[in-house]
């Protein structure tokens, strides 16, 4: 429900509800989310705390053998933190699981390392059994634009707001934003 509440713009609702559910199982990606709506309300202490527990999850999971790299790269990749390491971990989690979230995982944390050659080759990779993810196509969005593509970065951020409005309540809000600058500057 806290997913839902988030998607309806009731930030103040999913932030109870995904408290209650934290304190219940501290999942990676529920304290990720749980971060990101605490940011989205201007709790910057309380979102930073929460991004800190992520990152223990993490360790906690590697210390016991749990294979974690994909999520905690895509976790890193969104909070422009530790691109390097992300991209790093999101290649070798790749070189194990070659799906198309993985490579999806090595194409955004290329992306926020500044390696878009790879980044959209990668997203090549990801793209290639057409499956329809808002969250692939604002990916493929994002990097197409930074190669200078405004008219397939157009398409992809369509694609992704289309399919799904509030796929992310962070992500979502940066591809809104990404696609009203680029309606700006696009020539009729």
């Amino acid at each position: 429900l806290g997913r839902v509440r988030a998607a309806q713009g009731d930030i103040k609702e999913a932030i109870e509800y995904y408290e209650r559910a934290v304190s219940r199982v501290p999942d990676a990606v529920f304290v990720a989310m749980l971060g990101d709506l605490y940011k989205l309300a201007g709790r910057e202490k309380e979102a930073d705390a929460q991004y800190r527990l992520v990152e223990q999850i993490a360790r906690l999971s590697a210390a016991n053998g749990v294979i974690y790299n994909r999520q905690l790269a895509l976790f890193y990749a969104d909070h422009d933190l530790k691109a390097e390491e992300a991209f790093v971990n999101a290649t070798k989690e790749y070189e194990e699981r070659r799906d198309i979230y993985g490579a999806d995982a090595v194409a955004w944390t290329a992306f926020k390392a500044g390696k878009i050659t790879e980044a959209q080759a990668a997203m090549r990779d990801a793209l290639r059994l057409g499956t329809k993810d808002a969250t692939l196509f604002y990916h493929a969005g994002m990097i197409a634009r930074a190669a200078g593509d405004d008219a397939q970065a157009r398409d992809y951020l369509r694609r992704s707001l289309d399919l799904n409005p509030q796929f992310d309540p962070v992500q979502a809000l940066l591809a809104r934003q990404a696609l009203e600058g680029s309606n700006r500057t696009a020539s009729p």
